[in-house]
């Protein structure tokens, strides 16, 4: 899975397809010559930014697909650990900073990410088109897990997000071609932001020293660890 990221990650052409509806679309796009004229991440970083009128007029469903089509978004995967790289993100895109205002986020991205089918992976697509389909989902699950985000859900809202997630695991799981490592990784992260974000009452019982390099990094010091977060999520859902 990592191999197939970096062949990603190095496409000239990756962008994630736009669907109807969307009331606004980036100017310049990877692969434009354009695009391949701008000197440096700085001005492809400016020439990404949604346009403030439009951006207070977009509603939040097609403000996500924006979001979920930033050109430079999976560059986060291109940083040493998955917290550094999604913070130059939300620092770098207007779209993202806006979508953490809107209270009805959650909602839209909870109704997205029960739209995406894990083994639905385009049979017949090119390796962009399936590495696309396959990171969709982690962008999804690294969105809804921000702090702030979270601070709009209520703990019954907090459960039914953790219940999805668990089922998107459980698919991911018979992909493991192309979820086993990154796509994993995003789902405990997402799922353990969860659960610390709504009771300090679990933290004693994960291991955040063999925890987060798991979740922020990809690696995997104790393989008990993800059994770890399962047993603490169990009790979150029965418990809390």
């Amino acid at each position: 899975m990592k191999t197939i990221l970096f062949l990603i990650l190095l496409m000239p052409m990756l962008a994630f397809p736009q669907s109807e509806g969307v009331k606004w679309d980036y100017p310049v796009k990877p692969g434009s010559e354009v695009w391949k004229s701008l000197k440096n991440n700085a001005e492809k970083v400016q020439n990404c930014q949604i346009p403030g009128d439009v951006l207070a007029t977009m509603n939040t469903r097609d403000l996500l697909k924006v979001c979920l089509s930033y050109p430079l978004l999976p560059d986060i995967f291109a940083f040493n650990n998955i917290k550094d790289g999604f913070v130059k993100f939300e620092n770098d895109f207007n779209g993202f900073r806006e979508l953490l205002k809107r209270d009805d986020a959650p909602d839209e991205l909870l109704k997205k990410y029960k739209s995406i089918e894990p083994a639905a992976i385009p049979a017949n697509g090119t390796i962009l088109e399936k590495g696309n389909y396959v990171l969709n989902m982690s962008f999804i699950e690294l969105f809804i897990s921000h702090p702030l985000m979270l601070k709009k859900i209520d703990t019954n809202g907090k459960k039914e997000i953790i219940q999805e997630l668990l089922l998107k695991k459980e698919k991911k799981k018979n992909q493991p071609d192309w979820y086993q490592t990154t796509g994993i990784q995003t789902n405990y992260l997402a799922i353990t932001s969860i659960v610390m974000s709504d009771s300090d009452k679990f933290k004693s019982e994960l291991d955040m020293t063999k925890v987060s390099p798991y979740i922020y990094y990809g690696i995997l010091t104790d393989p008990e660890i993800p059994n770890q977060i399962d047993q603490v999520t169990d009790k979150y859902l029965k418990n809390n």
